[in-house]
């Protein structure tokens, strides 16, 4: 990107982006419990949903929540996870765009690969708990792991879903064609809920 293309990115941006002294006052009246801030907070964020967007965003919130719980206050360990869980996400989104609902699923298997990574984590550092303390932390071991487990199952069936899906449709679009009508037509009529 030319230095004049990202001068112009950096404008534009600047130009979508709210005050800041106004949006912090809006802010602080809505968290202070001024009438009628609440509702000013409300048409602030419509107008910049950049904001929302991002403070609104639970799985950030929840994958950074995990790291933190994971490397404490090692900086490089948290970049390093942060990187790694990037990768994953890159890799589970297979080279696609993912549809929302697939994007739920592979925010589900994150989130479950970190707590069980967590889980395990935590239990190798008991030392000489007492029994029920070790026993505690084995439950929770197996029960994140099975969650974990469940929500690879849950977006490998997803996609196959997909997948049969797309099948399903060429196998429409070949049959009508043979049959010289409007594939369209076939879909709405013997199959309504792929359209």
């Amino acid at each position: 990107m030319s230095s004049d293309a990202s001068v112009a990115t950096l404008a534009q941006l600047s130009d979508t982006l709210p005050d800041r002294d106004h949006f912090d006052n809006v802010l602080a009246q809505a968290n202070d419990g001024v009438p009628g801030a609440v509702e000013s907070l409300r048409e602030f964020l419509e107008e910049h949903p950049q904001i929302w967007q991002q403070v609104g965003d639970l799985n950030r919130h929840t994958v950074m929540t995990l790291v933190r719980m994971i490397a404490g206050e090692n900086v490089l360990t948290q970049q390093s996870i942060t990187k790694a869980v990037a990768q994953l996400v890159d890799d589970l989104a297979d080279n696609h765009e993912p549809v929302m609902a697939e994007k739920l699923l592979i925010s589900r298997v994150v989130c479950s690969w970190l707590e069980c990574q967590l889980a395990i984590t935590v239990s190798a550092n008991l030392g000489t708990e007492s029994l029920v303390r070790s026993r505690f932390h084995l439950k929770l071991r197996e029960s994140s792991q099975r969650r974990f487990e469940s929500s690879v199952l849950a977006l490998q069936q997803f996609r196959r879903r997909e997948v049969d899906l797309a099948r399903l449709k060429c196998r429409v679009i070949r049959d009508a064609h043979k049959a010289q009508i409007d594939y369209e037509t076939v879909l709405a009529s013997e199959y309504p809920w792929i359209c």
